[in-house]
Order: C-alpha cells, then sequence, then structure tokens
C-alpha cells in the first residue's frame, strides 16, 4: 500500500488504526532530524540514540490523543527537548553557571563579554561544510545549558520566545545565555574563522 504520499495526520489515522507501516513512514520522516536535535544538546552518540528511541516510543503511545496531528514535528521536537533536559538534570550533568561570572579561555584568562551584532556571527559557518565539525567540537565545549539554547535557536531554528518555554526559563535568560554562548564560539572558533577570512 503506498503510503510515502500520505500527510502526517492521514498517517497518525492510520496508525491509530493498527496499519504499522503508517508509524514506520512517520518514524524514516522524522529519526533524523530528532536524532540531530538530541546530539546536538547531548553532544553524546549514545545518549541521544537512547533518547531518539524514547521520543518514538512515546509518540506511538501517545498519537491517538495526539491534538494537533498536522504539527507532529513540533511535538516530536518538544518531546525530545524535553527528555534530554529531564535526562541532564537527572545525571547532574547541568552546570548552572552565573551569567554575571567571567568567561575564561582554555587557558584560564579571564574575557569579559558583551551582547555583539550578531552580523557575521561565527555561528552562520554551522551552515558550511567546511566550518561544521569545528562548530560540532566547539558546542561541545559549551555547558549544557548553553548548548540547549543554541541548538534550539539557530540549528533549529526556533524563536526565543518558543526556546524559552520549552525550557521553561524567561526570554530574558535565553537571551543571555545566546549572548554567552556566541562570545564562547567566536573565541573557540578564532583561529579557524581568522584562516577562513584571509582566503576570501
Amino acid at each position: 500500500m503506498f503510503v510515502y504520499g500520505l500527510t502526517d495526520s492521514e498517517l497518525i489515522a492510520r496508525a491509530c488504526e493498527g496499519e504499522e507501516r503508517a508509524f514506520e513512514v512517520l518514524f524514516q520522516r522524522y529519526h533524523a532530524a530528532v536524532y540531530r536535535l538530541l546530539l546536538g544538546i547531548m553532544n553524546n552518540h549514545d545518549d541521544a540514540q537512547e533518547l531518539t528511541q524514547e521520543v518514538f516510543l512515546r509518540a506511538y503511545q501517545e498519537l491517538p490523543r495526539l491534538q494537533n496531528r498536522e504539527n507532529l514535528g513540533a511535538w516530536l521536537r518538544r518531546t525530545a527537548t524535553n527528555l534530554a533536559i529531564d535526562k541532564l538534570r537527572r545525571n547532574k550533568r547541568v552546570r548552572f553557571d552565573s551569567l554575571d561570572a567571567p568567561l575564561t579561555t582554555e587557558t584560564g584568562e579571564e574575557v569579559e563579554w558583551q551582547i555583539e551584532d550578531p552580523a557575521g556571527d561565527v555561528l552562520a559557518a554551522v551552515q558550511s561544510s567546511e566550518l561544521s565539525e569545528a562548530v560540532q567540537r566547539a558546542l561541545g565545549q559549551l555547558s549544557e545549558i548553553h548548548r540547549s539554547v543554541v541548538v534550539l535557536h539557530y540549528m533549529e531554528g526556533l524563536p526565543v520566545e518558543e526556546v524559552a518555554q520549552m525550557l521553561g526559563i524567561p526570554v530574558g535568560t535565553v537571551k543571555s545565555r545566546l549572548a554567552r554562548a556566541r562570545l564562547a564560539l567566536r573565541i573557540l572558533l578564532k583561529d579557524f574563522v581568522e584562516v577562513e577570512g584571509e582566503n576570501e
């Protein structure tokens, strides 16, 4: 039976009627995106894989009660984010850094941070295949609370207000964490970005 051309809503309806192939198509449609999101937040392949499985298990269980069936992608993203944050809290891996605390480089040098014009921000480098690996490594050096807002806002394209709602924090806190994360990434990618700039 041909199901690939069906909408999410139609696939959910069929899955709720017991058609396993319909859920398999939903899984294929969203699996990679959910995994990438979780890998960005967790910075660990095993955790991301485990949580991806849990997201789709919950999706399978919740499909009959899903209110907005046309917005399955958003529901999966929200569920994935919540599961990731819960796991980080359980593992006590989240470092609740003070936003007023000094930011230090790898050599221990303190740097003053401030919100800068995002034009030319190094986060745009995520789209460049040459820089993507360097950016991923740099993201891994951020604390989980800063990495999560970067992944949700810059990589998933969510507005600041939606990130705040998903994480249960004020909009101002999201903006502050993004500003601090931007500066940290500029420092971590400084040499690489300067080399790229010289070639332009």
